[in-house]
């Protein structure tokens, strides 16, 4: 089954990979600053897809970091 990566996934991505170790709610509301619920649903799509990576802080935000190469 081929993963479908929208133009919002790979914005967020391309965000993620100009600013490393940025949060997931800065992202979100860089890619879509009319919905925080629906910023959040691209980034974790994102995530799923591997696109980008996140990892959770002890304090419980996730830290973001690109994915090298496509898949």
């Amino acid at each position: 089954m081929t993963k479908r990566i929208g133009f919002r996934m790979r914005e967020a991505a391309e965000y993620v990979a100009a600013h490393p170790g940025t949060t997931k709610s800065m992202v979100a509301r860089a890619v879509f600053p009319k919905s925080n619920r629906y910023g959040y649903a691209i980034v974790d799509r994102a995530i799923k897809a591997g696109i980008i990576s996140a990892e959770r802080l002890p304090v419980g935000i996730y830290v973001l970091n690109a994915v090298a190469g496509d898949k």
